[in-house]
C-alpha cells in the first residue's frame, strides 16, 4: 500500500500540479460522499461570511453550511485544503463572483461549475475602477494599474449594500428551490423576510448618513467600501485597491497627504484581515487618528451579525465626521 502525506493547507494550484483532481479526489473517495449525502440537506459552500449569512437565514435547518474563509483571514487570499477541494466539487450549491477568490476559481473550474450560482450574473456589479477615487488625491494615482489583475471585471464588495444583499437572497432561495422543490416556498418566504429586514437597515443607514452634511470622505486601507459609499453618498479614498495586499506606492501615500489637508479628513481607517501597519503609520505621520472598519469578508465575533456590523461600520464614520 502506497501512503501519501498532503500538506492540511494545501493550496489549489499545488494541488493541481503535484497530483491534479483526479488523483486528489481519489485519494479522499474512502471518506464517503458530500455532505448532502450525510444529513439528506443541501449542501452549499460560500467563501466571505455576507454569503454564509443569507445562506443560513434562507435554507435553516434545510441547509448544510461549508463555509471556506476563517475569522480575519484575509478572504481575497483564500487557499483550499484537499478537504475543502472535495466539499466544492461534490456541493449542491457553491456561490461565485469569478475573480474574487483564484483557488476557488481553479476548484470550480476543474470540475465544469454545473453546481455553482455564479453572483455577478445575478446582480448588478460595480466595476473594480469604481472602487477607487481618481478625484480629491492631489494628483497622485488612485491605484497601482496592475493592482487589481486577479480579481476580475468586478469589485466583489456586494454586501456593503444592504439592497444588493436583498437582490442577492432572492436569487439564493431561488436557486435552492430549484434544488429542493418542496421546500421552495419556505426559502421564498425566508428571503421575503430577510428582505424586509435589510430593506429597514438600508433606511436606517440612509438616515444616518443623510443627517451629516458634506461631501463625507473617508479613507480606507483598502478599497472594499465602493458599494457602501454609492448607496449612502459616501466618499471612499482607499490607500490600496481591492485587493488588500496591494503596497501603495510612494507617489499614492503623498497625495493622500494632501487629500487630508484638503478634505480635513480625521481619521484613516484599517481592518482587521489586513495589515493595519500602512494605515496607522500614515495616520501617526499625518497627526491624525486611525481606527477599524470591519470589511465583512469574515464574521469576526459570532455576537456581530450583518446587521450589527453595518451599524457599528456606520456609527464609527459618523464618529470621524462629526
Amino acid at each position: 500500500m502506497i501512503v501519501m502525506t498532503l500538506s492540511p493547507r494545501l493550496s489549489r494550484r499545488t494541488l493541481l500540479t503535484a497530483t491534479g483532481l483526479g488523483a486528489g479526489a481519489a485519494l479522499l473517495a474512502g471518506c464517503g460522499g458530500g455532505p448532502a449525502a450525510a444529513n439528506g440537506k443541501l449542501s452549499v459552500v460560500t467563501s466571505a461570511y455576507p454569503f454564509s449569512y443569507l445562506v443560513t437565514r434562507i435554507g435553516g435547518d434545510h441547509v448544510t453550511l461549508v463555509d471556506l474563509t476563517s475569522p480575519g483571514v484575509d478572504a481575497h487570499g483564500l487557499e483550499l485544503s484537499i478537504k475543502q477541494v472535495l466539499a466544492i466539487e461534490e456541493a449542491d450549491l457553491v456561490l461565485q463572483i469569478p475573480g474574487f477568490q483564484n483557488a476557488l476559481d481553479d476548484a470550480i473550474a476543474s470540475h465544469g461549475g454545473d453546481n455553482v450560482l455564479d453572483i455577478s450574473a445575478e446582480l448588478s456589479l460595480l466595476p473594480v475602477d469604481a472602487a477607487h477615487t481618481e478625484e480629491s488625491d492631489g494628483g497622485g494615482e488612485a491605484h497601482d494599474e496592475h493592482a487589481d489583475h486577479d480579481h476580475g471585471p468586478h469589485d466583489p464588495h456586494l454586501w456593503h449594500d444592504p439592497v444588493r444583499m436583498a437582490d442577492l437572497a432572492d436569487a439564493v432561495a431561488a436557486r435552492l428551490g430549484q434544488l429542493s422543490p418542496e421546500h421552495s416556498q419556505g426559502f421564498t418566504a425566508a428571503a421575503a423576510t430577510l428582505r424586509a429586514e435589510l430593506e429597514e437597515l438600508d433606511a436606517e443607514l440612509a438616515e444616518s448618513f443623510g443627517a451629516v452634511g458634506g461631501e463625507k470622505p473617508f479613507i480606507t486601507s483598502h478599497a472594499a467600501y465602493a458599494y457602501l459609499a454609492e448607496r449612502y453618498d459616501l466618499h471612499q479614498i482607499g490607500i490600496a485597491g481591492v485587493d488588500p495586499e496591494t503596497e501603495p506606492s510612494p507617489q499614492r501615500l503623498l497625495a493622500l497627504e494632501s487629500v487630508v489637508q484638503e478634505t480635513g479628513v480625521t481619521t484613516i481607517f484599517f481592518e482587521t484581515s489586513a495589515s493595519p501597519k500602512v494605515a496607522q503609520t500614515l495616520a501617526r505621520n499625518l497627526g491624525i487618528e486611525s481606527e477599524e472598519l470591519d470589511n465583512l469578508e469574515t464574521q469576526q465575533s459570532p455576537q456581530s451579525d450583518y446587521p450589527q456590523v453595518m451599524r457599528d461600520n456606520c456609527a464609527e464614520l459618523i464618529a470621524s465626521w462629526t
